[in-house]
């Protein structure tokens, strides 16, 4: 649930401002908002000092390189000296790197010339001797002297050829031919090398020292959380207000928790001010998680979502229908298992790590598995292939009632192979009345994809009928008239679903459907735009057209379940298909293994892929859309130390 919150203003006397934030960063109860801007030259110095800090931690590696001993341990108070000197063998790293790129840059051009030196030609040109270079390239039109003068061959490469024309007089002797001149270096090439190899000694140094200060990273950490507490710090005391006797802050704290900042205040000694939230004011959200729904702060956080403080908690329906999705994505009950045991083996090493994430992987193994186990998918493998996988079909126990059997039999893609299985499951199918003879598979092993492809349709329609009641019952609670055109959408919800049945599987509507379309029609004309905006918002009725339409595209997008779903199952098929012939020996058995390794690697790449855009889009879309929810809201973050 949203946790209600209270606003709060606090005053204080300008003397004990330092005190009074120290006071309210203990509790952890308040989120801050500014009542100016924040600025000044102490906010700058800290920010500043925070950056540096931060520069050193990227800086320093995670371990040190092979070869490098880490150093044992930084006492606390040379953390700060520390911080300089990483930032001083950045510096010396930097320059390092820029002369030698200066170096190799013309050496790459002069190499081939020796050792020239600039001072030694431009000695020579005062005595009338010039020398210029040039980079020759091969063609029919020869390099000749249009004049007196010496060519010197100083080597060649791809390039071309490099030569050194020598002549005397007034001016250097004219050249003929394919060419580029070669502007003379800014020093001699000698001290160049000695540039590179410098820079080269410099920069092996400092990765040297780097990784020797692996071993302090610890400390630089801490040393973060502690000018990052200072930089908070400065920042809530700038955008305070007041005068030289009485400064005042604001924020936001969670209602059950007002109590202990009304017992702060009477300790020490501020004014404190508790009022309701106002329509303006932009209020943090707090979302407040039961055992069910812990494994929503996991998702949420990856996701980078909140909803609005004024929105509606739907972490329930969310992480039930997310775990279905991406059980319907993933497929493959060995995919499931693989992920809990990963899961698992994490957790056994970071069994102090928030417990959040690991619930939810053990969640989605879990429904994957079942769902894996539904379909009898394990690697794409048929009993064709493997006969034991056959010992995973949980249809072929007696222990399982017969319509469950058969229930599980008709969501498959393909009927059963066992033709005395056939038989049952053919009667089962053909009690359903009400749907076309397609859905009634024609033999053993015959494909009945409409069967999942009418599933994906169902759960839209339940989907996005939770997400219309739910507006509904928030819109009455608020006391809008417009709850009554979203009684309409669900109407429209139903249309669409039958609407989409018939266009794709070829299901006849029902009678009632067109009575339905109409009284969806009236409730959307007449109570999309309230009364009293309706000079205002007349246009959106028009628009009415458009909604209806995508009203119809968000049942159609659950389709997407079984594309995807069944993309991946269909590449394991194939490729064990492909590979059955190398399994007749033992080389053909490791080559198999090794291809089919990398094939189920790139298959789960590709589901986790298609969850991360597929299963959350039908929640944050399709679904948010129907419940009007638009993930508007910023996450409670109170005043605490940066370790907290």
């Amino acid at each position: 649930m949203i946790t209600p919150m209270k606003k709060v203003t606090i005053l204080t006397v300008s003397s004990a401002v330092e005190q009074t934030l120290t006071a309210l960063r203990s509790l952890e109860i308040l989120h801050l908002t500014p009542l100016q801007a924040a600025a000044g030259a102490k906010l700058n110095q800290a920010r500043g000092e925070m950056t540096r800090v931060q520069k050193v931690l990227e800086t320093v590696p995670d371990k040190a390189p092979k070869g490098i001993k880490p150093v044992d341990g930084v006492a606390d108070t040379s953390v700060k000296s520390l911080v300089e000197e990483v930032h001083q063998l950045i510096a010396e790293s930097k320059q390092a790197e820029i002369d030698k790129d200066q170096a190799e840059e013309e050496l790459s051009k002069l190499d081939k010339f020796g050792n020239i030196d600039p001072e030694t030609v431009a000695a020579l040109q005062a005595k009338g001797i010039f020398v210029k270079l040039y980079q020759v390239q091969p063609g029919k039109i020869p390099f000749e002297l249009d004049g007196e003068g010496v060519i010197e061959q100083f080597g060649s490469d791809d390039n071309g050829s490099y030569v050194a024309v020598i002549s005397r007089g007034e001016a250097p002797v004219a050249v003929k031919g394919i060419y580029t001149e070669l502007s003379m270096p800014p020093k001699s090439l000698a001290e160049f090398r000695d540039m590179d190899a410098r820079a080269k000694e410099t920069l092996a140094r400092v990765e040297k020292r780097l990784g020797e200060l692996s071993g302090a990273k610890s400390k630089i950490e801490e040393r973060l959380d502690e000018v990052t507490d200072d930089y908070k710090m400065v920042e809530a005391e700038s955008t305070m207000v007041g005068d030289k006797n009485v400064a005042a802050l604001q924020g936001f704290c969670p209602a059950p928790r007002v109590g202990e900042l009304e017992k702060a205040a009477r300790e020490n000694g501020w004014g404190l001010l508790v009022d309701d939230p106002t329509d303006d004011d932009n209020i943090p959200t707090l979302l407040s998680y039961n055992k069910l729904t812990k494994p929503m702060k996991f998702l949420y956080d990856i996701i980078g979502i909140s909803p609005g403080y004024k929105e509606v908690d739907v972490s329930s329906v969310f992480l039930c229908f997310f775990s279905i999705f991406f059980a319907m994505i993933v497929g493959d009950s060995a995919y499931g298992l693989l992920f809990l045991g990963l899961a698992l083996f994490a957790r056994s090493k970071m069994p102090k790590a928030p417990a959040a994430g690991f619930h939810f992987i053990y969640l989605m193994s879990g429904a994957t598995i079942v769902w894996g186990l539904i379909n009898a998918s394990f690697l794409g493998l048929s009993p064709e292939l493997a006969s034991w996988t056959a010992y995973l079909d949980l249809t072929n126990y007696g222990f399982l009632p017969e319509p469950l059997k058969n229930a599980m039999l008709w969501i498959r893609t393909s009927a059963p192979a066992d033709p005395a299985k056939f038989e049952a499951y053919k009667t089962f199918a053909e009690s359903f009345t009400s749907l076309p003879a397609s859905f009634v598979p024609k033999g053993p092993g015959a494909s009945q994809m409409q069967h999942i492809q009418l599933f994906c349709f169902c759960i839209a329609v339940v989907h996005l009928s939770i997400a219309h009641i739910w507006n509904i019952c928030v819109r009455i609670q608020r006391k809008d008239s417009t709850f009554m055109a979203q009684v309409g959408w669900l109407i429209g919800c139903w249309v669409m679903f039958f609407l989409a049945c018939q266009m794709v599987l070829g299901i006849d509507m029902p009678k009632f459907v067109i009575p339905m379309f109409i009284v969806e029609a009236v409730l959307l004309v007449l109570f999309t735009v309230p009364p009293k905006r309706l000079k205002q918002d007349f246009i959106s009725i028009p628009m009415l057209v458009l909604d209806v339409v995508n009203s119809f595209t968000d049942v159609i997008s659950y389709i997407r379940l079984f594309a995807v779903g069944m993309s991946g199952a269909a590449i394991a098929e194939a490729f064990n298909d492909m590979l059955s012939p190398l399994f007749g020996s033992a080389v053909g058995i490791a080559g198999a293994a090794f291809l089919l390794l990398f094939v189920h690697g790139l298959n789960i790449a590709l589901a986790v892929m298609g969850v991360a855009v597929h299963a959350v889009r039908l929640n944050t879309l399709e679904f948010s859309n129907g419940l009007g929810q638009e993930w508007s809201g910023f996450a409670f973050t109170p005043f605490a130390k940066q370790k907290n």
